[in-house]
């Protein structure tokens, strides 16, 4: 369908056209259109990105000194889109032509057909997230492979609908028997039933608790759980897990305080110890008393109490093979845990899937399926250098980000402050789903961070409606503005009618 003429100069990247009448529902920003190239005749393909409508009979500069009302807008009026050039379809996609435009040159709307084969997939390897903005018609599908291998974040503004895409990419990853462990931390998934997939859901205090192995913590763990820690406390703490790790093949908060009340009697009144009961060699103890006083042995006995009433760190944690199955969608459900014990959690987990999984790879032990993190808040738990204090879980979430790609391990990242997420982490991402976006400096960070975004997909992000957005990366072949399908699952976060409540009352 032929929707305009090309007018003025033009250049590889852009060109300008006039709209013959009657074509100008047929004209809208996103849309695809078609003309050929001057040399060759290929077909280039574009995107309508800016429509100037300019008025013969009102210039710009004389529009301050006129009464509108008398004006008739009519005559002389026309429309110009703006295309930015996409390419020429080639064996590897599209490639920028080579040779320019003529001005007069027809332009057309590019068919279904065309886009359709543009944005092919392997359906047998992808996932339906949706349609284009501007046709239904026209599937949208990203390849499963280059989501999980390559990672990928999903970043908009709060109420833009970013949740519910990554419901949407859910449904689809284990409509391919996927496995996925989400990190929840307010209970957005927690009622997430998938056909012919498990779901399984991790809490606190509701019978579905999980637990972390206290032998699977560091000394920089526990600092982070007792920000209190005061530097001789963590050196006395740093000596009593070498002893465990050295003594005990697991072990609980309450070995660490047996091991500290034993030093205490020692060093209180130089109690003689059992010694054919002691797991380890007296004189380890014997050594650390003339290092220490008593005050910082009971104020360490005291955090290390602390941690054993939040019921969260055992003897054995929940098994990961429970965690990570195949064909299961796993929920750590965090909104009940405080920010520093839900950062120790997601570093715990996904240090085990990783080292686990790199195993496998390495000598055929682990995990034997590939399986995908998905982070809520993520910028929370791998924040920008700027923001103070790093989060413990952080280093692990660089470490997959960075090396992920060859152990099978992907991370999804997703945020409504793309400002506050750690530069290194969101460049690893190689496919970006952002929604509407209006803050600048969240722009200016994803602009910096991500190599696909150009200049004109940020000055897209504010104009774009719920439930809308850009897709760019190695997941997608073209990128194009999506509508994001309809959910199959229950929708979870969903905002409150304040008034209908209040109503009610």
């Amino acid at each position: 369908m032929e929707v305009g003429q090309v007018i003025g100069s033009t250049t590889l990247r852009s060109f300008r056209f006039v709209i013959r009448e009657g074509m100008e529902k047929h004209v809208k920003r996103d849309e695809f259109v078609t003309v050929p190239e001057s040399v060759t005749g290929k077909t280039i393909i574009g995107a309508v990105k800016d429509i100037v409508v300019s008025n013969e009979l009102l210039p710009d500069e004389f529009s301050r000194d006129l009464r509108m009302s008398q004006i008739i807008f009519e005559d002389g009026e026309y429309p110009v889109p703006i295309v930015k050039i996409l390419g020429i379809e080639g064996p590897e996609g599209l490639e920028l032509p080579r040779h320019g435009i003529k001005p007069g040159t027809q332009v057309s709307l590019a068919q279904d057909e065309d886009l359709k084969r543009l944005l092919h997939q392997d359906p047998e390897k992808s996932a339906l997230i949706g349609h284009l903005s501007t046709r239904n018609s026209v599937p949208v599908y990203m390849s499963i492979n280059e989501m999980v291998s390559r990672h990928m974040a999903i970043l908009a503004m709060t109420g833009a609908g970013k949740s519910y895409t990554a419901g949407v990419l859910i449904e689809e990853l284990m409509k391919k028997g996927g496995s996925i462990v989400m990190f929840d931390p307010h209970t957005e998934y927690v009622k997430m039933r998938l056909e012919n997939s498990q779901v399984k859901v991790y809490g606190l205090g509701d019978g579905t608790e999980i637990q972390v192995a206290a032998s699977s913590l560091s000394t920089s763990d526990y600092a982070s759980l007792i920000p209190d820690l005061t530097s001789t406390q963590r050196d006395l703490l740093d000596e009593v897990i070498g002893i465990v790790d050295k003594f005990y093949d697991k072990y609980d908060m309450n070995t660490l305080l047996e091991i500290l009340s034993l030093l205490y009697d020692l060093k209180k009144n130089g109690k003689k110890v059992d010694e054919e009961a002691m797991v380890f060699p007296p004189n380890y103890l014997k050594a650390m008393t003339k290092k220490v006083g008593l005050a910082t042995i009971g104020a360490l006995m005291r955090r290390i109490k602390r941690i054993e009433r939040m019921n969260v760190f055992g003897m054995d944690g929940t098994p990961l093979e429970e965690i990570a199955s195949p064909n299961r969608l796993t929920v750590i459900n965090l909104s009940e845990f405080d920010e520093r014990v839900s950062e120790i959690v997601v570093s715990v987990v996904c240090r085990k899937i990783f080292n686990s999984r790199k195993r496998h790879v390495q000598d055929g032990n682990g995990l034997a399926n590939p399986l995908l993190v998905m982070i809520e808040e993520a910028h929370n738990f791998a924040p920008s250098s700027s923001e103070g204090e790093p989060a413990i879980s952080r280093a692990i979430l660089r470490k997959i980000a960075r090396e992920g790609r060859k152990f099978g391990v992907g991370v999804c990242l997703i945020s409504q402050r793309p400002n506050k997420l750690d530069a290194d982490v969101l460049s690893q991402c190689n496919t970006q789903i952002i929604m509407k976006i209006v803050n600048p400096a969240d722009q200016e960070h994803i602009r910096q961070s991500v190599e696909d975004v150009t200049e004109d997909i940020v000055n897209d992000l504010p104009s774009l409606s719920r439930g809308e957005a850009l897709i760019v990366g190695s997941a997608i072949r073209l990128p194009v503005p999506t509508k994001i399908r309809q959910r199959e699952t229950e929708v979870g976060g969903q905002d409150i009618d304040i008034v209908g409540a209040w109503m009610k009352k």
